[in-house]
Parts: C-alpha cells; structure tokens; sequence
C-alpha cells in the first residue's frame, strides 16, 4: 500500500478488531464484585463495556469498508455489505420461523449485526462525499 490514509485504515481496522473481541470476552466472562468496588464503579464498568460490545464492531467494519472502497475500483468493494445483508436476512428469516425462547437468541444476533451494517454505510457515505471533494463539486468555490 502506498498510500498513508489506507495504511492507517489497515492498522485501525487490525488493531480494533482484538479490542472489540477483548471488550466483548471482558463483558461475558468478568466477575465485576471480585475487588470490591463500589456500586458506582461496577454499574460504570458494565453500561461501559455492554454498550462497547453492542456497537463497536461498527469501527472495524467502517475501517475495511473504507479501504476496499479506496484500493478496489469495481462491485467487490460491496462483499462485506451484501455478507452482512445476507445474514441479516437469514437471521430475519430464523426470527421469523423460530418459536419459543429461540426468538430472543435470533433477535439478539439481529441487534449485533447492526452495528457493522452501519459502518458499512458511514464508509460509503465518507467515501461518496471524498470522491465528490476529490472532483470539485463540495469545495468552497471563491468567487
């Protein structure tokens, strides 16, 4: 890669992945009354890391959906929003047909998968709104 902002889209989306799925495995497995905080701390640490592990895997997402719409010029810069339309759809499809307490599971996977389907759609607005400043149609015109 030759061009910085695309080494930096490459290091953010490389160095947030793990992050993500540290805050995530913190959230589900730590025991927040083992040091004996107070109520304020341990409610702080837990809207903190519950709402880290709902949405910021729409970092991730907005960083590789950037950069494959800079390096690739053609529809395959669209895979990761079909792959994440696509199990949406099948999530939706097992909600729909899942009776029970299975609804709640496949409802829950519905409200994860948000998060990167609206990185994917920052990207493609941030790289819109680039290519319209790159041509001269958004800059301030001096008259």
């Amino acid at each position: 890669m030759k061009n910085r902002t695309d080494k930096i889209l490459l290091a953010v989306f490389l160095l947030s992945l793990p992050a993500y799925a540290a805050m995530a495995y913190t959230y589900i497995t730590y025991d927040f009354g083992q040091f004996n905080p107070s109520h304020f701390e341990i409610w702080f640490a837990r809207r903190f890391l519950f709402w880290m592990s709902l949405g910021f895997h729409a970092v991730p997402a907005f960083c590789l959906q950037l950069l494959l719409c800079r390096r690739i010029r053609c529809w395959a810069a669209a895979i990761p929003a079909l792959v994440i339309v696509g199990a949406v759809l099948l999530l939706a499809y097992n909600f729909f047909t899942a009776t029970g307490h299975d609804t709640l599971g496949w409802a829950l996977l519905m409200i994860l998968s948000i998060a990167p389907a609206a990185g994917c759609v920052l990207a493609w607005a941030a790289y819109g709104c680039w290519r319209l400043y790159r041509k001269g149609d958004i800059r301030e015109s001096r008259s």
